[in-house]
Formats: structure tokens, sequence, C-alpha cells
């Protein structure tokens, strides 16, 4: 795409908003919107679709929807357009979609201009997203599912300096959309300072419903405030405020003010450290992850230096995987609840003496419910900042996906399975699904690092520094 190029005013059959402007006349390669419901973004954005593929020859725009109806809406809009623009097009709806592989399971709309150039719409998944190389625009992006292996399968398509516009209203503090515009400082719901925002090559656009009625739009503040009678849905859906999540015991904003660079994924080569080292193993078998999280203590505060996830694997082949970090440790948690024993066993087997088998269904030395003693832990040492994490998207959800409950018989903590949102360019990958294993795998190398005792098999430790009427306050 030339980023200098102009685009034609609209014709006075077409005329835009002040706020529609500036998006029309931004020429940036990547865009995003964080704005209002109802308020023309989309209509915005057909325009200058259309008015591109009128002038240009050849040019594919593919569009990706939350919703079928959604995509033949926008698909609709473009052939208006070009009808009140004087051009002529053909469109073409329910039309198969066919993938890389040749499996049809998705249906798309598009236009096609005599010049050669399409405009092609589908609902968003990882596998449309990569169906056809050229301009993109992801709408409503906050509320499609998979966002971030659609957002990588989309950069992956428009890298030969194609363009990319995305557009939304908030959906919570979560997904590839929130990322972008936290990155931008769009998440606030405050207007930005100047208009747009411009960083790391991103053009950012931010309009509340207050601002675009300012600017033209004929939205019934008050009567639309008093008919919702709901100031969540308002706030999120007329004033760009991204709820918070709700009822997570590690809030977004805890976990993100750990994240480090320094904190890695993935062991770095040629490791050599400089504290001591412990780990955390939450473990798996089928349905659920066996996972590994390392810690390297610097002074008093636990570095991340590996997360290991295995999934649907033999108990001796993740023994094989898991010792030789386990045997760098100079103390691994391990959940040694039902058929952890097993692998328990295993690895106690060339690990005697370092390995802590921790019962889930039992209790600390003063009586509270181990897996309580975990889930406070690990708040604990990070509101005083003693863990540093790396970023990682689906680390962050794991973190979050433990809810704190009352229930008869005392506070619970636990969590539903939340399906794995994998950063993959699209091809064929299988779904996984996580239990918050990397939650209690970072649990219990905070407890292997405070050498915390427990219900314990193989080595006697040092008395949890962790008393009863220290964490109370959290119950």
């Amino acid at each position: 795409m030339d980023n200098n190029e102009h685009i034609a005013k609209p014709p006075a059959v077409l005329q835009m908003r002040p706020y529609q402007q500036r998006w029309i006349d931004d020429n940036s390669r990547f865009k995003i919107a964080v704005k209002a419901a109802r308020v023309g973004y989309s209509f915005a954005t057909a325009y200058r679709r259309v008015e591109m593929s009128m002038r240009v020859p050849g040019r594919t725009t593919t569009v990706l929807s939350a919703s079928k109806a959604q995509s033949i809406e926008f698909v609709e809009t473009c052939a208006k357009i070009c009808q009140l623009m004087g051009g002529t097009a053909q469109m073409i709806a329910n039309e198969d979609f066919v993938d890389a592989l040749g499996r049809i399971d998705a249906i798309q709309s598009r236009i096609a201009f005599p010049n050669g150039s399409r405009i092609i719409a589908l609902p968003g998944n990882p596998r449309t997203a990569r169906g056809y190389p050229g301009d993109a625009v992801l709408d409503e992006f906050a509320h499609h599912e998979d966002s971030y292996a659609i957002f990588a399968a989309v950069f992956r398509q428009v890298a030969l300096g194609n363009s990319l516009e995305v557009i939304s209203t908030p959906n919570g503090e979560q997904g590839k959309f929130f990322d972008i515009a936290r990155n931008l400082g769009l998440e606030m719901g405050v207007a930005p300072t100047q208009f747009p925002i411009k960083k790391d090559g991103w053009s950012g656009h931010w309009l509340d419903v207050y601002t675009a009625v300012a600017e033209g739009c004929p939205i019934n503040i008050e009567e639309m405030r008093r008919g919702l009678n709901d100031d969540d849905t308002w706030n999120q859906e007329f004033c760009c405020v991204f709820l918070k999540s709700t009822g997570a015991w590690l809030t977004l904003d805890l976990i993100a003010a750990c994240e480090d660079a320094g904190a890695t994924i993935d062991l770095p080569p040629d490791f050599h450290p400089r504290g001591s080292l412990y780990s955390g193993i939450d473990v798996g078998r089928d349905h659920d992850a066996t996972c590994l999280w390392l810690d390297e203590k610097i002074g008093d505060v636990a570095w991340t230096r590996a997360i290991v996830k295995l999934h649907a694997m033999s108990f001796p082949e993740q023994c094989k995987r898991l010792n030789p970090l386990v045997r760098m440790t100079s103390r691994s948690a391990i959940d040694k609840t039902g058929m952890g024993v097993g692998l328990f066993d295993l690895l106690n087997l060339e690990n005697e003496g370092r390995l802590m088998g921790v019962s889930f269904g039992g209790s600390n030395d003063d009586g509270v419910k181990m897996k309580t003693d975990l889930a406070i832990r690990i708040k604990k040492r990070l509101e005083q900042q003693r863990s540093r994490i790396p970023y990682d998207p689906q680390i962050r959800a794991e973190l979050q996906a433990i809810k704190r409950q009352a229930t008869a018989s005392g506070v619970t903590f636990d969590a539903p399975r939340i399906e794995v949102d994998t950063a993959v360019a699209g091809g064929v990958k299988k779904k996984l699904f996580a239990h918050a294993d990397a939650f209690w795998a970072k649990a219990l190398a905070d407890l292997a690092g405070d050498g915390g005792a427990c219900v314990l098999t193989g080595v006697q430790t040092p008395e949890t520094p962790t008393t009863y009427s220290q964490i109370k306050g959290y119950l």
C-alpha cells in the first residue's frame, strides 16, 4: 500500500462527520479505532475500501467480522456506497470459502469490481484470516474468538506492504484488541491528548459517544442511558471503557505489574544461574497439561526462567522431559494429588531429597487448606513485587482463570477449563485446554522457593513463613 495515497473526498450524498473523515484521511499502514457503538466507523471504513478498490486495479481487501451476519452486512454496505458513487460492481453472497487444505466450513460474501479489485468478507477465524493476501480489516475485533491466532494470521497476509485496519467497541480487558489499545494508551476510557495517537507503527483513534455527538452523531445520550439502565454496559459500549475482569483472584493490573522482559518462557541458551533454582509442577495427563514453572531466586525476587507444557504424554515420557530441569533445582514442589502420585514416584527416583510432593486435598501445618495456602502465596508475592514473570497472553489467561468462591464449607480457589487460544497463523492445529495449569505450577514454585512445609513426601523443609494469622485477611 502507498501510505501517501490520496483518498478522494466522499460525494455530497455520502457526507461524513469529522471523526469519520479523520479515519478516512489517515493513510497509516496500521490503524486501530477504539470507538463507541453505532457511530459509523464501519461505514467510513467501507467507503475507504470502496474508493481504493475503484481507483486501484487488482486490489484485494479481506474483511473479517465477528459473525457471518456482520460480514454480509459489511459487503452490502460496500455495494450501496459503490452505487451512490456512480460505480458498478457485482455482489456475490453466501459463497463457499475453501481454505488452503481444501476444507469448506465457512461462507464468504464478496463484491467484485470491473478493474479486478475485490472486497471479501468472512466471519473471523485463524483459517479464514490467512485466506487472501492483501489489505485487511478486522471489524469488531474485540469480539472475535481466537483473537491472537487471527491477528498472527492476518499479519502474515499483509506482510508485503499491505494495510491493516482494526475497529471495535471494547470487550473487557482481554484479547489482542485490548493489548493494542493498551499499548497506545487508549484503554482508560479517557480521550487521548492528540488525534490520532502514533506509536510503534500504529495510528490510534478513539471516540466515545460524547465526542461523537459533539461532532454530529444523532444519538440521544440521555434516552439511551436511561433505556440501558446499566452503567457497566453503558461505559463499555458507549464510553470506550474496557471493563475489568471480574471474579479473578489475580487481577490483570497485578499480573501486568510483574511482567518483565527479563523473564523467559524458554530456558535461555547457555543458561548459567546466578541464584538458586526452584520449580513447581502441576500434573496433567490427557485433558489437562502437565506444567513445570522454573524460577531463579535472585535476592528475594523470583525470576521466571522456563515454563514447560506437556500435553497428552505418558508419565515415563514426561519424566524424561522434566528430569533435566528438576535436577537443576534446589527444590521442586509437585502436585501429588490423585494421578500425580505416578509422576511424583518416577521423578523422585532420580531426585530424592529434592522433590516435595504436595497434596492439593491436604492442609498446611497451620490447618489452612493447601489450595488456599498456594493461592494466597502467589498473590502476596505478586503484590510485593517479588515475582518477575514473562508477558504471554495464554499465561495471563491461566493466571486470571482462578476464581475465589465462597461455599458452605469455606473459601475455595478453582477454575473452569479454558480453551487455549494459540497464536498460530492458521493451518491444522490441535485445540488444547488449560485448567489454570500455569497458576498452580507458579504457586508451587513459590512454595518451593519459600521452603514451605505442607503435606510432603521425600523431604523435610523449614517451616512455612506464612501463618494463618498472616493470611486470614485475604479470606
